[in-house]
């Protein structure tokens, strides 16, 4: 495997699938493990370059913890956070990193949580003159060493809070939405005038895939599709990510501290391209064609592997690990 980067990074963000974490923050299970920088560290020495944090106020009301709302996991400082971030971002890739910020703050602590950003991140955060003004996102060589931040607009407030809200606007680069109407309706209305992020959960995207997958991936040769884990995975457990990579979709969120095949399918996957976390998009779903037939016309091709021998892996396991009841189950048919 080419240990260089030599894709073209010059295109929009659009066109990449970029190597994505969820709840980074997160050391074990989603819902009583502990919170800690620790992950987020990790996550960025191993080249994910999306970190998620959840936001939210401490208990006095008077600054902004990090934690898995509404569950008993525990909290840690989102100043820790961003500190942690800055330091360690291109520690594996040069390549830009997305702050994904889930927003549960009061106006006055939105813009306390904009001044802390870019107080931390200083000329390393990229900010647009004008959000709105955005048709196409720029590409990850023009944010090179670059922090941009991913969230929702929050709602335009009452008139003692509108500098809030727009401290927090004037930091977001990309501007994210979920799917109040459902998915299929916000992928089929497409605004050529604007870019964005669409939220989208797992079993929503299975359930938008049966009748506009089509749209899906019309959607996305412009704008960026997150996919995050359902609700129940309280385990950390993943999903198969080609749900979501065949149809567009540039974020598949991944537990990054589980196990699993799905988990090291994400991990040989972003290992292309010299790993730096970016991944082109195959030419065929930045096919601009209104024909479904056009979209999904491509030759099937079958790759036989032989493994002659394998060595080394039996050293990350215990000697008890295995019997003849269990053998090792490598994603390998």
């Amino acid at each position: 495997m080419d240990s260089s980067v030599h894709h073209d990074m010059r295109a929009p963000l659009s066109h990449y699938y970029v190597y994505t974490g969820h709840n980074s923050y997160l050391i074990g299970n989603q819902l009583n493990s502990d919170s800690s920088v620790d992950p987020i560290i990790r996550a960025l020495q191993r080249g994910i370059r999306v970190i998620e944090l959840d936001m939210w106020p401490n208990s006095t009301k008077d600054n902004v913890i990090v934690y898995h709302g509404m569950t008993l996991t525990s909290s840690v400082r989102l100043l820790e956070c961003l500190e942690a971030i800055k330091e360690y971002a291109f520690s594996s890739s040069p390549y830009p990193v997305v702050l994904n910020l889930e927003n549960h703050l009061t106006p006055d602590l939105q813009a306390k949580t904009a001044k802390m950003i870019a107080d931390t991140f200083e000329d390393l955060l990229f900010k647009p003159e004008d959000l709105n003004s955005i048709v196409e996102f720029p590409s990850p060589e023009f944010l090179m060493h670059r922090i941009i931040v991913s969230a929702e607009h929050p709602e335009d407030e009452e008139q003692d809070y509108q500098y809030s809200t727009s401290a927090y606007k004037h930091i977001i680069t990309i501007k994210d939405a979920k799917p109040k109407d459902g998915v299929k309706i916000s992928v089929t209305n497409i605004n050529s005038n604007a870019v964005g992020q669409l939220n989208v959960s797992e079993p929503d995207l299975k359930n938008a895939l049966e009748t506009h997958g089509a749209h899906l991936v019309r959607f996305s040769q412009k704008n960026i599709i997150r996919v995050y884990p359902k609700g129940t995975r309280i385990t950390s457990s993943n999903f198969n990510p080609f749900i979501g990579w065949t149809h567009g979709a540039q974020m598949v969120a991944f537990n990054m501290q589980g196990h699993g095949k799905h988990l090291w399918i994400m991990q040989g996957f972003f290992r292309a391209n010299g790993g730096c976390g970016y991944v082109k998009k195959p030419d065929f779903l930045m096919n601009a064609s209104s024909d479904d037939r056009v979209l999904f016309q491509t030759e099937k091709k079958i790759l036989k592997v032989k493994v002659y021998m394998g060595y080394g892996w039996k050293n990350d396991f215990s000697k008890r690990h295995f019997d003849k009841f269990s053998p090792p189950d490598f994603f390998t048919k």
